[in-house]
């Protein structure tokens, strides 16, 4: 059974916790620095987007952190943030 509901778009960002090494940052920024340019630190972090299909912001807000907490990021070496880029754009129909 079909029900209505909206399209919420999230933006997570995800990133290495303070004090965990980053490769890729330090590989990266001694090039830069190889290659003059005025830099001073690098870290790479990950930005996902979803679309998430709800009946509201807060409820789609929770499967967001979620599937932040279980699947995009590793809890013990990173951390993340969840933010909203969009408030129910679209209206729509939700699972059959």
């Amino acid at each position: 059974m079909n029900k209505e509901g909206k399209i919420f778009e999230f933006e997570i960002k995800v990133k290495l916790r303070e004090g965990i090494l980053d490769p890729q940052g330090t590989a990266t920024y001694k090039v830069l620095k190889r290659l003059n340019y005025p830099v001073e630190d690098v870290r790479f972090n990950k930005s996902i987007k979803l679309l998430i299909k709800e009946n509201n912001s807060q409820e789609a807000k929770k499967v967001a952190e979620e599937i932040a907490y279980k699947v995009l990021s590793n809890p013990v070496l990173e951390d993340f943030e969840v933010r909203e880029i969009t408030n129910g754009y679209m209206e729509c129909e939700i699972g059959e």
